[in-house]
């Protein structure tokens, strides 16, 4: 059976080998115009006009300036670093062609990621994640001067997206609330200089669906580098499924940290949109397109983070970290 399972790997890769070499190359599945505007908002305020071609497709991220008071952005940052040397933090794991490795990435908070709880199969691990989202939630509320910035973002999203939104729940059981973002801390030197391309979710873009991630930012490294902790994204835009099969040996890249990948999806991609933040500063992105935050050797980059889904334009907007 495992034979037969390797030879099936083998024909399939073989398959989409001849497929990239008689038929693939990005260059034509970029977006241009439009669709590959970073949309930017001066005035602290999330739009529903933004958000509604955001989650279309019809931009490639949306960058609100001063959603938080950029004092306010820094001392949380401050603190959650603090927070990071004390108390210590998670890796986020990630696949490689020899199994999973260590990120830049680390994340605070009382519980993983789901998908990391998630990944071991036993019961008791979910529960813990389940019991350790209420308690993250709890005290992330306590001790600040201001709403907790991802509490403040759900509200809005909530208000500018016609169905509502709110945090993803289970769908069985006890319909228990999924995490509503976490801390993710990235501490220099890193490993990757440019930054590692990635994707978060593989899959064609869809006009009715997809994945997106809301990053706010509190602190950034202190390099002299200008583009040191800048986030690029790429305005990929495959949006049917053939697009992606000729296509899906070098887009496998985008979920493993394999340096030779790295250096083809760059020459592919070409250039990116590339986004300077600053404290107080939320992204909006599909998480579905390629993406990197820049590496940097010294110092410490702060955010908070969470992912919502898009299910349709009659459905309420879900988050889950």
């Amino acid at each position: 059976m495992k034979g037969r399972s390797q030879e099936a790997s083998i024909a399939a890769r073989k398959l989409f080998a001849y497929l990239e070499s008689r038929f693939g190359g990005l260059a034509s599945v970029l977006d241009k115009g439009p669709r590959a505007e970073v949309i930017i908002q001066e005035n602290g305020i999330l739009k529903s006009s933004h958000l509604d071609r955001l989650v279309r497709h019809e931009a490639t991220a949306v960058h609100i300036k001063q959603f938080c008071d950029p004092v306010i952005a820094k001392k949380l940052g401050s603190q959650l670093t603090e927070e990071a040397h004390r108390c210590g933090s998670r890796n986020w794991k990630v696949s490689t062609n020899r199994g999973l490795e260590s990120s830049d990435v680390t994340t605070l908070g009382a519980h993983p990621p789901y998908n990391v709880a998630s990944s071991s199969g036993k019961k008791k691990d979910v529960d813990n994640y389940f019991e350790g989202v209420q308690t993250e939630l709890r005290n992330r509320r306590q001790g600040h001067d201001s709403l907790w910035p991802l509490d403040k973002f759900r509200l809005e999203l909530d208000e500018a997206w016609p169905e509502g939104a709110g945090l993803a729940r289970e769908t069985g059981g006890k319909k228990r609330p999924f995490s509503g973002g976490l801390p993710r801390v990235m501490l220099g030197p890193t490993r990757w200089k440019k930054g590692f391309i990635h994707v978060d979710e593989m899959g064609p873009l869809h006009p009715s669906r997809g994945l997106f991630s809301a990053n706010i930012y509190l602190q950034l490294p202190d390099d002299t580098d200008a583009s040191s902790g800048a986030l690029h994204v790429w305005p990929l835009g495959i949006r049917s499924r053939w697009d992606w099969y000729k296509n899906a040996l070098l887009l496998s890249g985008l979920s493993m940290q394999d340096p030779e990948m790295q250096v083809r999806l760059r020459s592919e991609l070409l250039e990116p949109q590339i986004i300077h933040v600053e404290p107080g500063d939320l992204v909006l992105l599909c998480v579905q397109r390629p993406h990197a935050a820049v590496g940097f050797k010294t110092g410490t980059r702060v955010s908070l983070q969470c992912f919502f889904q898009h299910n349709g334009p009659d459905e309420r907007l879900l988050i889950d970290s």
